[in-house]
């Protein structure tokens, strides 16, 4: 049974849900952490040191996570004196928030504890920016940091991106820029906890602030919900959550990882990797990968002894260059003369590209004139990937075949939701194309790919970072699946493993996961 503070904090969060509109809550990026995550988070720190312990809370809503850190201290025997810093500028938040704190502070007294807070109601990122001309900079001065910042984009021309463009580029999420606030804030030894979006783990889009961050930070422990949609689902958010523990400065160390079917944390998987296994950084790019199986770690493992990275080869990944609503005038829903088939992510299939599909309202054509030219393809043989699934489908990774057969054009559209495999120079043969389809459509490699991206968007750079095997092996697939059912899901794993030299064991492992 959830004890005294948390349960509290959890009355206080149902108050301001109830008083809030869903769309609100949205815009301001304030989802309240659950009272089993909050406790959870809160036992994370490897410890809560002696003596005076400095606490900074940004983004403290009701204070929900102080709470639960107020409540691991009143287990402990020996006393300690707690110092909050929390960080709300919802003023709709602040009278919860305090209510919260002060009884907080009378229970920790009554068991010998010493608390003190403050609440701050200025902007959190802005008052922590970089040192400037006419800004020292935030000074290091707290021993643990606990978080669930808000989670919604900000505009790249504001000043929150402005003061944080040496952490982010483009259009940054608020979280990333919460998270970099508070790295500067902590001393030496210091460690964070924070439950945020899986997104920064990996991609382009988030390469300068990993780099940034892990040279500052070293991860501890990482733990990952295997339903995205059950942590924060009272507020009906899908995005796929992490909570991270990480330790300011230090060398790395053994990472421990972490699952959970959902919130309740009834059983909880563990196992200990070494460092490198998770902070990945043979290209510079600090992916993170989070393989919370024996299996999982087995195929990375495989997959990782590989040749080649796939940029290596003579093949090149793109996107479909055809952004639907900055290309409304080209885009027919009937076939013409002047017309060529315009494709989908529903278009694609394993192995195969269906057009025309089944009615859906999008158009399905695309004018070929000198002005579209741009937007369109020579009508050849390539592979396509799906851009983005949902995490519960079975398939991350999901490759078909188009060829110049399949356009009644000379060339083709291809939607900018999709990823396009081709030669440079040339085109793909049947066997390679082939090949490469049964290479991104087994579970060997999707399982690979969940583990290093929790997103559910295919990226092209990862793609290209991706190990894969010589453009021989490649074509030996593709010729063993000339003229067969590629579509059965035994048949691609053990053909797949057996060409790229998997165990006999890894293979039946694999080919009992698609059963």
């Amino acid at each position: 049974m959830m004890e005294e503070l948390i349960q509290l904090a959890g009355k206080q969060q149902r108050y301001f849900d109830a008083a809030t509109c869903p769309r609100t809550k949205k815009e301001r990026g304030h989802f309240g952490t659950p009272l089993a995550i909050a406790d959870f988070m809160a036992g994370m720190f490897t410890q809560v040191p002696h003596d005076t312990v400095r606490i900074l809370d940004p983004g403290a809503g009701v204070g929900t996570l102080s709470a639960a850190v107020c409540q691991r201290v009143l287990r402990q025997r020996s006393p300690r004196r707690l110092v909050f810093e929390l960080w709300e500028n919802d003023p709709n938040l602040e009278a919860l928030l305090y209510t919260t704190m002060d009884r907080c502070r009378e229970v920790l007294r009554a068991g010998g504890h010493e608390m003190e807070f403050t609440i701050r109601t200025e902007d959190y990122v802005l008052e922590h920016a970089q040192p400037s001309l006419f800004n020292n900079g935030p000074t290091p001065s707290f021993d643990l940091v606990i978080m669930n910042p808000p989670y919604y984009k900000v505009r790249k021309d504001s000043a929150h991106a402005s003061v944080m463009e040496h952490v982010v580029h483009g259009q940054p999420n608020i979280y990333v820029l919460f998270m970099a606030a508070a790295v500067d804030l902590l001393t030496d030894g210091g460690e964070m906890v924070a439950i945020t979006p899986r997104s920064y783990f990996n991609g382009p889009y988030f390469k300068r602030f990993r780099k940034w961050f892990f040279d500052r930070m070293v991860a501890r422990q990482v733990h990952v919900f295997e339903s995205r949609a059950d942590a924060f689902k009272d507020d009906e958010v899908l995005q796929e959550n992490v909570i991270l523990l990480a330790e300011r400065g230090g060398g790395p160390k053994d990472v421990t990882l972490t699952s959970s079917a959902g919130r309740q944390f009834h059983h909880v998987e563990r196992h200990t990797v070494p460092y490198a296994k998770v902070v990945e950084d043979t290209t510079g790019d600090h992916l993170i990968r989070v393989a919370t199986s024996l299996l999982d770690r087995e195929v990375i493992e495989a997959l990782d002894a590989l040749p080649h990275r796939f940029h290596e080869l003579g093949f090149a990944i793109s996107t479909g260059p055809v952004v639907t609503f900055r290309s409304t005038e080209f885009l027919r829903d009937v076939r013409s003369d002047d017309t060529a088939p315009l494709l989908w992510m529903h278009n694609v299939r394993p192995f195969i590209t269906q057009f025309p599909p089944k009615k859906n309202g999008k158009p399905t054509h695309i004018l070929v004139s000198d002005r579209s030219m741009r937007l369109l393809l020579p009508a050849k043989r390539y592979v396509l990937l799906k851009r983005f699934t949902a995490k519960e489908e079975r398939r991350r990774l999901v490759a078909g075949i188009v060829g110049p057969e399949d356009s009644y054009s000379e060339f083709v559209g291809l939607e900018n939701h999709l990823n396009y495999v081709y030669r440079p120079s040339g085109e793909l043969t049947e066997e390679e194309s082939l090949g490469l389809a049964a290479f991104f459509n087994s579970a060997f490699v999707d399982r690979y790919f969940r583990a290093i991206s929790g997103s559910t968007q295919v990226n092209a750079s990862e793609i290209r970072a991706m190990p894969i095997p010589c453009e021989t092996t490649i074509r030996q697939i593709g010729q063993l699946f000339m003229g067969s059912d590629a579509g059965s899901s035994i048949l691609i794993e053990r053909t797949v493993a057996k060409t790229v030299g998997l165990s006999e064991g890894l293979i039946q492992e694999l080919c009992e996961s698609v059963q």
